[in-house]
This record gives C-alpha cells, sequence and structure tokens, in this order.
C-alpha cells in the first residue's frame, strides 16, 4: 500500500507519522513548514492576559518537548512548502509522482483546490477535536474554555471541501489523569491517535474499507480570529491549569462525549 503523508513541522504532527512509517512505511510527504511554537505575545495585553499568554504557549512548547522529542522527517522523498504554496501545481506533480493508495492529512492548512482534485480516495484527515462539536481552529482548547475536558480529543474522518466535515471513520479520547494540564491532555490525544491510526490501516489493508458514520449533528466552527488571550483567565486564573482534576473528582459536572469508534 503506498501511502501519501500531507502534514505540518511541529513535533507533535512528526510523531504521529513516524509512528505510523514504523508500521507503514511512506511513499512520500509534503511537510507544511508550521509556525514556531512559542509565539510573541500581542501588544497592549493587560499583564494578567500577557502572563497568560507567555505561560500558556510556554507550558505548549515544554509538554510537546516532554512527550514527543526531537522528531526527524520521515524517510521517504518529502516536498517541503508553506501556507501559500501548498495548493499548487507543483504539489499535484508530487502527488502524481507518487500515486498513492491512500493518502493521510494532519497538521497542514486546509487541502484545496488544485491539490484536493488530486488526492487520492480514501483521503483521511486527522483533526485534533470531537466533530462536529468542536470543527476549526484550537479544538483542543475550546473544550476546556467551555468546562468540557473530556471533549477533547481527535476524529478521523474523510476530507471534503468544507472543514472538518467528512464522514467520520474514528474518534479518539485519551485516558486523563489528575495531574494533566491541558498541554498534556493536548499531548495525549496525539499520542493515542497515532496508535489508533496504526490499527485503522491494518484495517483497511484487510478490509478495503471501515464503517463510518456521517456528521448529523451540529457543533461550531471556530476560527483561528476566535481566540483571544483573554479567553485564557478561564483556564489559568480560575482553574490554574487543575480542571481536570477537579472534573475527575466530579467538582467540574459536564456531559460525557460518546466517541465513535472503529474497535
Amino acid at each position: 500500500m503506498k501511502l501519501l503523508w500531507i502534514g505540518g513541522s511541529h513535533p507533535r504532527h512528526l510523531h504521529y507519522i513516524n509512528t505510523i512509517a514504523k508500521a507503514f512505511p511512506l511513499s512520500g510527504a509534503i511537510i507544511e513548514i508550521r509556525e514556531n511554537l512559542l509565539p510573541q505575545p500581542p501588544e497592549g495585553l493587560a499583564e494578567i492576559d500577557h502572563n497568560n499568554f507567555v505561560r500558556h504557549f510556554g507550558n505548549r512548547e515544554r509538554a510537546e518537548k516532554k512527550y514527543f522529542g526531537d522528531q526527524p522527517f520521515p524517510d521517504c522523498p518529502v516536498r517541503k512548502v508553506t501556507h501559500e504554496t501548498l495548493n499548487t501545481a507543483e504539489s499535484v506533480d508530487f502527488v502524481r509522482s507518487i500515486k498513492p493508495d491512500l493518502v493521510l492529512v494532519f497538521g497542514s492548512g486546509m487541502v484545496r483546490d488544485p491539490l484536493f482534485s488530486a488526492l487520492t480516495q480514501p483521503t483521511v484527515n486527522l483533526h485534533l477535536g470531537l466533530s462536529p462539536r468542536y470543527r476549526g481552529a484550537a479544538t483542543l482548547f475550546w473544550p476546556f474554555y467551555f468546562l468540557e475536558p473530556p471533549y477533547a480529543g481527535s476524529t478521523f474522518h474523510f476530507i471534503v471541501s468544507e472543514p472538518d466535515a467528512g464522514e467520520i471513520i474514528h474518534q479518539v479520547t485519551p485516558e486523563l489523569h489528575p495531574d494533566d494540564g491541558i498541554h498534556d491532555v493536548a499531548c495525549k490525544v496525539v499520542m493515542q491517535s497515532a496508535q489508533d491510526a496504526v490499527r485503522l490501516l491494518e484495517i483497511f489493508a484487510e478490509k478495503g474499507s471501515w464503517i463510518t458514520r456521517r456528521q448529523k449533528a451540529t457543533g461550531k466552527n471556530f476560527l483561528a480570529s476566535d481566540f483571544i488571550p483573554e479567553h485564557l483567565r478561564v483556564i489559568y486564573n480560575i482553574y490554574n491549569d487543575n480542571m481536570v482534576r477537579q472534573y475527575l473528582d466530579g467538582r467540574l459536572k459536564c456531559k460525557t462525549p460518546s466517541p465513535y469508534r472503529q474497535f
């Protein structure tokens, strides 16, 4: 089975595909070089929001180093792109040179034409968020903001022209530990998703398909611009990044998700 990956360059993205490649070697990869993991705080923030911003993204960088370490690019032909050069004729030519049987997507910008039309079916995206409840951007952050830590999970789905809206193949929710902060949970989602991806590919290699579910329920499609640093006050000033413990102790009441699973 010839696999092509389209993904990002952050440690979480590379951990995902390197885990898969140990069991299913890649035939090629298009890797979008992503933004720095430590963004600069916006100008003019109040001190509380500046401090939360630095804490939040500093903790994210430390968590990715803790869980994923240094991750090399996969050992296969690689096309490096930027956000602007992802969906170009050159990417189409690269895909056609690989002639993949299956395409995996995780961590790149949205795949659009002409690249979208050139991809093999099936093309499977790993979305960090439980669709359709949490679609779009920062969808492992918003479950904490809305006091729903058990909804921090992921969704494997077929890609369609609408973001994160294709038929669901499999969903992941990690095992939560009382000491988990928001970034521990995010990293655990990726690690469990990588392990589950290998099992999904084993099923596909044996049966040639999965039993999928259409996305019928409604949710919210979050934009990157929806996030402002002031949102971090809920995570750090009200809950001191201790929301998981309060949920597990029963002090934080919220619904429990029912993820769709292939196994």
